[in-house]
Parts: structure tokens; sequence; C-alpha cells
């Protein structure tokens, strides 16, 4: 202690960025800056970085390698087409329907807009193949309303259940993300436009869609990615209709070809780096546009009579399917069916807890260090690249975006190839679970605590360091409080996608180590649709819960401070 007392003025100035100040220059040559640096970037090499470099290894290695790929382009030429087919289809309904819900939404009542908010917060507790569940429950052969209540036999299992099911599910999230968009829009141009005559349809179409125009590609992009990545809709509601990450969870549980895999997980990353580099364009071209707006005012989003019925109905349909969803997910496994009667019963309790529930310990002690740990690395992290690294900014932020970027089936494939034998071997462990979730959810994090802490201004630094606070003072005891409200947010993010996460740990499993929502896909699969339908309302209750907690630390943290 009385070294660190002794070199008070070296650490306070250790992270400076200030170019003006010869002083805060001079001590970028300082090693233990570097060092820190270091310790922070090593984790994203070893975890990112190095299994990913494998994964291309093991597709190439040998002189087969290119006959391989040669031979998986030739097999699954129509389950990639597939992919790209329903990815596209996927994309671009939900990212319609989500900007025509997105501003029926804003049209409403503040209470009724909270309500339709918190339905909405609903999917991101639900993996896609959740709503295929309630799907076939509702709509199926045998479904509630199709079959009992309408006498249809209806045949989900097609590419349009593949396609309506993924749009629905990334409809509800596109719509948090136009809701955003919209907000952000500046209310003047709105006035101006009805100052200069301009009709509600007039504004529409002339100020909010050009403007919108980065949030449509951001959208469309971000759901393609995400649709590729999906294999658990196929594999439950495709029948025939196969896709190539779906053909990739069939051939590495099946065969454990590992070569094979590696490869077809590569030609899948083709058209996700495509997406995704389209998406990072949409998003810094919105976030160019504003950072140039300076004095907004809320905006008032205009609409005639015509407008607000239209809205008005898709949005009574939408929510009205999603409540049905969503209660049929709680109802179901509290329902039994003899002789065309429908009974309420617990019988399917019991057949629950002949299921390894220990998951359920394992997936939420896992989802709590993730949405803990990862959120505050991602928060030290990012304060360093945003604040102090003189150089290598785009580098750290690419290697960040790559577990996002690589659908989940290819990153756990890329864990198993990394950490399968010494010096690193983690495969088998409750660790190599752990890692992934933590770093598979870490550009959420990283992209949450850049928005946040370039928001804030470095006066505050510069005022700590002068009153002698060294470093981690500064940034524990000024700026955390300020990002507290983005760091819980963070923190429940990343939670609620560990507790539903599924391609990246599918593969990654042991018989020891078992997550909630593998126990989820296997009674799926096992056609106990009951017993899937009370594991799905323990994740969502769950989520609320944890949600719970987080706004009384919100709530503490905000009268403390």
């Amino acid at each position: 202690m009385a070294f660190l007392q002794r070199k008070r003025v070296d650490l306070s100035t250790l992270f400076s960025k200030d170019k003006n100040s010869d002083i805060h220059t001079k001590e970028y040559g300082n090693p233990f800056f570097w060092i820190f640096v270091f310790l922070l970037c090593f984790p994203l090499v070893l975890f990112i970085v190095y299994p990913t470099m494998l994964l291309f290894i093991q597709a190439f290695q040998g002189d087969s390698g290119f006959a391989v790929f040669s031979d998986v382009l030739q097999r699954y030429r129509l389950a990639f087409w597939n992919s790209i087919e329903s990815s596209f289809f996927s994309a671009f309904l939900s990212t319609i329907f989500a900007f025509f819900l997105a501003y029926g939404i804003l049209q409403l009542k503040s209470n009724i807009q909270r309500i339709c908010l918190i339905i909405l917060s609903i999917s991101l507790v639900s993996p896609p193949f959740i709503s295929s569940l309630s799907f076939i429950s509702l709509y199926g052969r045998r479904g509630l309303i199709s079959y009992r209540l309408l006498k249809l036999s209806l045949d989900p299992y097609n590419k349009y259940g593949v396609i309506g099911m993924q749009s629905l599910h990334f409809t509800c999230l596109n719509i948090l993300f136009f809701i955003h968009a919209l907000r952000a829009m500046d209310g003047k141009l709105f006035y101006s436009a009805r100052d200069l005559g301009a009709g509600p349809l007039s504004i529409v179409k002339d100020i909010v869609l050009p403007l919108l125009k980065p949030a449509f590609l951001a959208s469309f992009f971000i759901s393609f990615l995400r649709a590729l990545a999906d294999f658990g809709t196929p594999v439950i509601i495709g029948g025939r209709y196969s896709t190539l990450a779906s053909e990739i969870y069939l051939q590495l549980i099946g065969y454990s070809d590992f070569q094979k895999t590696a490869v077809m997980n590569i030609l899948l990353l083709f058209p996700a780096l495509f997406s995704f580099y389209f998406y990072r364009r949409a998003m810094e071209q919105s976030d160019k546009w504003n950072g140039e707006q300076k004095g907004r005012t809320r905006p008032d989003f205009p609409a005639n009579f015509l407008i607000r019925t239209v809205l008005s109905i898709l949005l009574c349909l939408f929510f009205l399917f999603e409540c049905l969803q969503y209660l049929s997910i709680f109802l179901y496994g509290f329902l039994r069916f003899d002789q065309g009667e429908v009974h309420f019963t617990l019988e399917n309790m019991g057949e629950l807890f002949q299921y390894n529930l220990s998951t359920m310990y394992l997936t939420l002690a896992l989802s709590v260090i993730t949405g803990f740990f990862g959120s505050f690395f991602s928060f030290v992290l990012a304060y360093i690249v945003e604040r102090k690294l003189p150089f290598g900014k785009k580098t750290i932020d690419f290697v960040l975006s790559l577990p996002y970027l690589l659908p989940g089936t290819c990153f756990g494939l890329a864990y198993i190839l990394a950490f399968n034998k010494a010096p690193f071997r983690l495969t088998g462990t409750v660790w190599i679970i752990l890692f992934s979730l933590i770093f598979r959810q870490m550009p959420l994090g990283s992209r949450m605590a850049s928005a946040a802490i370039s928001s804030l201004p470095k006066n505050m630094e510069r005022a700590g360091r002068d009153l002698g606070a060294n470093p981690i003072r500064v940034f524990l005891d000024i700026l955390f409080p300020i990002l507290l409200p983005s760091f819980l947010s963070s923190v429940y993010n990343q939670f609620t996608q560990s507790l539903t996460t599924m391609g990246a740990v599918i593969f990654l499993i042991s018989a020891k180590y078992k997550v909630l929502v593998y126990t989820l896909f296997d009674a799926i699969n096992r056609g106990s649709y009951n017993v899937a339908s009370l594991i799905s309302g323990i994740m969502i209750l769950l989520s609320l819960a944890f949600y719970l907690l987080l706004e009384g630390c919100r709530f503490l943290a905000k009268n403390r401070y």
C-alpha cells in the first residue's frame, strides 16, 4: 500500500489518452499499462481468435480438404439454398411487419405501450423453437384451435412453417429495434412538415421512411444472420425441408465427422459475413445520423384515421397471436386430452420430475455468472478501448464481433477443436460451457458498454484525476455509478441470452453437465410437448424473477447515488 501511495501520480495518469498533455503521452510507455491491456486482450485471443483459426485449419487440413469442400457443395447444395431462402424471407417479413407494428405502438397511450413492451420482452427469453412448440400446440394437426375448435387438420411441417415461425419470432425483437430508432428521430422535422402543409402519409413517405433506411437495412441483415444460425426451428417444424444449420447439427450428432462439419460451417459463414458487413455499415450510418442531430425534441408521429385503423387491426391480431402463443406455453403443461375432451391435470408435473432438473440449477448459475462477469469485463474493456487505447480499436472491435458473426453451431464446434487436448483441455467440464456462454454473448455487452461510455463527458475523469484519484477509483466511484443502468441492462440481456442459447452449447454438454435448453429440446424431440411447455414456463419465470431482482438493485442504487 505504501508503494501504491508513493506512485499515486503515476497511477492516476497511467491510462490517460489526452494527447495534448506531455505527461499523459509519456505514460503510454509505462509497462503497467500494456500489461493490463495484455491481460484484457489475452482472453479474447484464447477464447475467440484461437478457436476460430482451428476451425479453418480443421476444414482444409490434409490433401482432401478441398475435395471435402467440393463434396459438401454438391451434396448440401439444396440445404444451402434452403438456408438462404428461408433466412431471406424471414428477415424481409419480420422487418416489414416490425416497422408497421412499432409505428402503431407509438400511437398508443403510455400505459398500453408499456403492456405491449412487456409482451414483446417475453420473446427475449424464448428460443425460436419455443414458438414452433406453441404453434404446433395451437395450429398443428391436433392443435387446440385448428383441430379441436375449427375441426381442421393442418400440416405445419414444411418450409412455410419454418419461415412463419422465424418471422414471428424475429418480429418481436425487430419491433423493439424500430421503436428505439423511431424515438431517436427529431420531432422538429415533423412539426416543420406540418407547418408546410404535409399530411400524415406524406410525412411517413418523405421523412420517416428515408430516415429509417439504415434501420431497415440493419434489421434485415441482423435477422438474416440470426435465421442462418437457427437450427432448432427447421429440426422441429421443417419436416423434409432441411437447412444447412440443421444438417450441421445432424451431421455432428449422428456421424461426428469434424472435418465435414467444419467445412459446412465455413460454407454457412460466407453469407453470414456478407450479412454482418452490411449490418455494420447500416449501424454506422445510423449512428452518424443520430450523432449529427443536436437539440432533438420528442417526436410526435402523425397518423390519420385510415392509418390508425389499419395499425390498430394489425396490433390486435399480432398481440392476440402472441398472447395465445405464450398462454399456451403455460397452460399446455397442465392439460390432458382424453377422447376429444380436455381436462386440467397435474400428472404432467410428475413426468417433468423424471427429467434431470439439476440442469435448471446449473443453467441458472451459468447464466448469472455470464451476466455479471461478462458485462463487467465488457465494460472495463470498452472503457480502455474507447478512452485509453491509442490504437487497435478496430481490430479489437472486429475480434469482439466474431462470436456474433459465427453461427452458434460454428462457435460450439470451434470450442471442441480448441479445448479437447492439453494444455487447454476443457471438454467434458463445466468450464467450456461457461467460457462459451461468456464470449458468445460478449459482443452484446461490448456494444452496450461502448454506447454508454462514448456518451459520457471526459471532464469527469479529468476532475477525478486532478483530485488525486487513481484510474481504478475513477472508474468505480465516478463512472460506474453513472453507467450502472446500462450495466444492469447488459446483465439482464446476457442472462436471458445465456438462459435460452442452444447452438453454441449443444455440442459442449456432457453426461454430467447439461443445460436446461437441452432438456427442453430433448422433450420436444420425444414428443413430450406438455413437459416442454412446463420447462418453457420455468425459463420465462426465471427470467422474470431475475428482472425483478435487477430492478430492485437499480432502485437501491438510484437512492444511494
